[in-house]
């Protein structure tokens, strides 16, 4: 690969060129702008801001005034480059993803952000705090968001309405609200969501876990409804699989087969978003940048029907909450120093308002910036970006269930197959959660983690 001319200076005064502040990019960037002439070489996944990205190609390099190259990889795949490109003496990117719960693993690293953002007096008031807040460990910000985003819970409105179903608030209305609506319209589910074995069904667990007002792990807590991840210590990551809560979530899940559709069980998250988008179910999970399934596909009969509210609560939950997880962008530790003002001034500029709003015209519905999220064009295109906004001003948009651990993919592979047995009539709930348990400590404690 060849090297590109080093940059006149390393230090963080920025010329009149590029300045960074999130004000600047309200006008348009010319030709000779953030990338002068360059090519920024950018890693990703098959996630829609990274899909809007690929599809803007031409526009990025007219705008940023130099080439965009954007590697994508599949999930797995991304997770084992990121990790061997960081051994390297010399980063081959110049940014790169990070998936929300990846931070605690990624933070040695990535480069802290924090005095590049002090001396560039950097704004980020305009991101929702949740979304900004979530790259944040041990003081250090590691990344920008591009695609944070909560998994909520939409809901056909004509379909509520017309069966006299009340939005649900709490898991029981929603479980009623599956058993009413299931075969209550030709080819209708009562409820999608992600059955099949393996990440799929572990993530789940623990995020409707959250709406039972529990992490996976021992996390200290933060007031009376929320945990702190910001800095956790080996005593925290003791797993929490085994308690009342987690039963009951794997009681719900049981309880939720027979009201979903009939392949459920080997349901992964685009399989439940194209039922959704077909009429195959009256409400399910969702991850909010994916409601463009059917939100910008003309044909799709819940297109313009679909409300979003953020899950339903467990018993004995005060507040309804979402969890958090989606993409950020970091600059690597290991980055060559002739390419690092091009990639801070590219990591500013796919992070601005400005950017953020195409974005959307090109199916991605995430808006962390509120200024996109209160845009009229946005809303009409992505209407759950309004509704998301008024989430995260309201507090109801956190990151603590999905915590950011190495070992949060074991968490996710063991509740995933356990859950799946249990499902499967394999195992009872009660010896799905214990097996859960012992199985995820029993690792840990192989691995030295506490």
């Amino acid at each position: 690969m060849s090297r590109t001319r080093a940059r006149p200076s390393l230090k963080w005064k920025m010329g009149a060129a590029v300045m960074l502040t999130s004000a600047a990019f309200a006008a348009p960037v010319h030709a000779d702008g953030v990338l002068q002439g360059e090519t920024l070489r950018v890693i990703g996944l098959g996630d829609p801001v990274f899909q809007a990205m690929q599809s803007m190609q031409g526009e990025i390099e007219q705008l940023g005034g130099g080439k965009f190259q954007l590697d994508i990889k599949g999930f797995d795949v991304l997770h084992q480059q990121v990790l061997l490109n960081s051994q390297a003496e010399v980063s081959a990117y110049d940014l790169i993803p990070v998936d929300l719960p990846q931070f605690g693993e990624y933070k040695s690293i990535l480069m802290d952000l924090t005095p590049m953002i002090k001396e560039a007096g950097y704004d980020f008031s305009d991101f929702q705090k949740a979304g900004w807040e979530g790259a944040q460990q041990a003081g250090m910000q590691l990344g920008f968001p591009v695609q944070p985003q909560p998994e909520i819970f939409a809901y056909r409105t004509d379909i509520f309405e017309k069966h006299g179903v009340k939005p649900p608030e709490t898991v029981v209305e929603m479980l009623e609200a599956a058993k009413k609506l299931h075969n209550a319209e030709p080819n209708m589910a009562g409820m999608c969501w992600n059955g099949q074995r393996g990440t799929p069904l572990g993530q789940a667990f623990i995020q409707i876990l959250g709406s039972f007002g529990q992490p996976p792990i021992d996390e200290p807590r933060k007031g009376e409804h929320d945990f702190d991840i910001s800095d956790l210590k080996p005593e925290n990551m003791h797993p929490l699989l085994d308690t009342p809560k987690a039963l009951q979530v794997a009681q719900l899940l049981k309880d939720l087969v027979p009201y979903s559709p009939p392949g459920v069980l080997n349901m992964a998250w685009g399989d439940s978003y194209n039922t959704m988008a077909a009429g195959g179910c009256a409400m399910g999970y969702v991850w909010s940048g994916y409601t463009g399934t059917w939100e910008n596909d003309p044909n799709s009969p819940a297109r313009g029907k679909m409300a979003y509210i953020p899950h339903p609560r467990g018993p004995d939950v005060a507040v309804n909450r979402s969890p958090l997880g989606g993409w950020y962008l970091g600059i690597p530790k290991n980055i060559d120093p002739a390419r690092l003002q091009l990639a801070w001034n590219a990591l500013v500029w796919l992070s601005s308002a400005e950017m953020m709003e195409k974005y959307t015209q090109h199916g991605d519905c995430v808006a962390p910036r509120s200024s996109v999220s209160n845009n009229a064009g946005v809303i009409e295109r992505c209407p759950a970006v309004k509704a998301v906004n008024d989430f995260a001003t309201a507090g109801q948009i956190v990151a603590w269930q999905r915590p950011p651990i190495p070992q949060i993919q074991l968490i996710y592979d063991t509740l995933g197959t356990e859950m799946h047995q249990m499902l499967t009539g394999k195992k009872t709930p009660e010896e799905a959660v214990k097996a859960s348990q012992s199985i995820v400590d029993r690792q840990m404690r192989k691995d030295g983690v506490y």
